[in-house]
């Protein structure tokens, strides 16, 4: 990290990092000495307890001095390998379910893959280690989210004992969905599939009403702009993504009489508030490029080595209590105990449709092979596309992409797709 970040005045940071003994790059943190810290494996050092015990302390001295702040927490937690705090290693309460969801695509037949891009074809079958293996992991993944919830309840708590609580806004979202099975991809998250790309955000503070929704599609893009709103500036032209104030809030004017005047201010910025509504984008915008095979292996000769000695360090193993029933990564073609998460078929331009003529709820796929820190990607040469009726097809088994009664729409995503792809900053939807 380096000595000043515009607009930051804190930090506790690492690149994602350790459960067990973290290293954080540190600035202005009371008790931690600025640059790098390595700390020990004592158990109370469990990375989602530091980063929560550093941000409360924080918030406290900013909230306790009247001053506005705002604070971005990202625990580890729920990321590879899945270690949750040694107080929670056998946690499981009994209305919890005793395995992962095991959707029609949850080990699928290779006949039923046959029309779907690149590794989801060839994948083999989830052998009886492998979906143990997969249990584990969902089972641990939900362990590591009880010191989250943790965080969370504590963060309430010091908003609400500063007297800040009702003037706050608070956003609890994630950066990414999740595998576990589906196309017998035994983990991870890189595919264009809804079960890896939708989010979660729910949100509080002044003028949202309590369990209210809205339709509006949206993605991560648009938090900084909309926390950006809130706060009464205005974002950079440059800055992809677009304020979802307008969506957020009741439109009753007793609620918007109460607003904090920043919010009153972005709102009014905006023009009117039912032109803006009806403007907004009708579609979802996905693109990835290709990383690594990151084979998951559950039997192969490597996996040993990955059996390391929790809680005293990260263990690739689902059973913690002897770091066994372990995985590991294998960064190569497959072998016969190994699911490779992606090949280099796997660079993928997208939409996700709500309203598009003739249907709804679509999404559509273009492909590219070839790996882009070698050569330009830009997905004029395509060499296979999916499109699934998500609606009607919610694990997206049937490929649509050669049904004659699909290529007008697929003709007009075709042109959609490719104008999200030549656009940038506001100029895109």
């Amino acid at each position: 990290m380096p000595e000043s970040l515009p607009g930051f005045d804190v930090w506790l940071a690492n690149d994602g990092g350790s459960y067990i003994s973290p290293s954080f790059q540190v600035k202005n943190i009371a008790g931690l000495p600025d640059g790098h810290v390595q700390f020990t494996s004592d158990a109370s050092n469990y990375s989602t307890a530091i980063i929560g015990n550093a941000s409360l302390a924080w918030i406290k001295e900013v909230a306790g001095k009247g001053q506005p702040f705002f604070a971005y927490i990202a625990p580890k937690a729920a990321h590879e390998p899945f270690n949750p705090a040694p107080w929670y290693r056998d946690h499981w309460d009994p209305s919890w379910p005793s395995q992962e969801p095991r959707p029609q695509n949850w080990n699928c037949s290779a006949e039923s893959r046959q029309n779907h891009h690149g590794n989801i074809a060839s994948q083999p079958m989830i052998t009886e280690e492998a979906a143990e293996i997969v249990t584990g992991v969902f089972k641990n993944r939900w362990r590591t989210l009880m010191s989250v919830d943790d965080l969370i309840a504590d963060v309430f708590s010091a908003l609400e004992t500063q007297g800040v609580l009702d003037n706050t806004y608070i956003f609890f979202s994630s950066d990414h969905g999740f595998q576990l099975g589906q196309f017998n991809i035994l983990m991870d998250k890189r595919h264009t599939y809804e079960w890896d790309t939708k989010i979660h955000l729910v949100a509080r503070g002044p003028g949202i009403e309590a369990g209210s929704s809205f339709a509006a599609p949206s993605t991560q893009v648009d938090i900084a702009p909309t926390i950006l709103g809130l706060a009464g500036l205005e974002a950079p032209e440059t800055m992809d993504g677009k304020s979802v104030v307008p969506f957020l809030l009741s439109s009753r004017s007793e609620v918007l009489a109460s607003l904090l005047p920043s919010t009153r201010q972005h709102l009014q910025g905006l023009g009117d508030l039912t032109d803006y509504a009806a403007k907004w984008r009708q579609e979802v915008f996905i693109e990835y490029y290709y990383n690594d095979y990151n084979s998951k292996c559950v039997t192969h000769k490597e996996c040993g080595s990955q059996r390391n000695d929790y809680p005293n360090s990260d263990s690739n193993c689902v059973d913690l209590a002897s770091n066994s029933k372990c995985w590991c990564n294998h960064n190569t073609a497959q072998e016969p105990d190994c699911y490779p998460t992606e090949t280099s078929a796997n660079n993928f331009a997208a939409l996700r449709t709500f309203t598009v003529e003739g249907a709804n709820h679509l999404l559509y796929a273009e492909f590219q092979p070839g790996d882009q820190a070698e050569s330009n990607i830009d997905f004029k040469k395509a060499d296979f596309t999916e499109l699934f009726d998500v609606q009607n097809d919610p694990w997206e088994m049937n490929n649509l992409a050669n049904d004659p009664a699909f290529v007008p729409v697929r003709t007009k995503l075709h042109k959609k797709l490719h104008a999200w792809l030549a656009c940038s900053g506001s100029s895109c939807a």
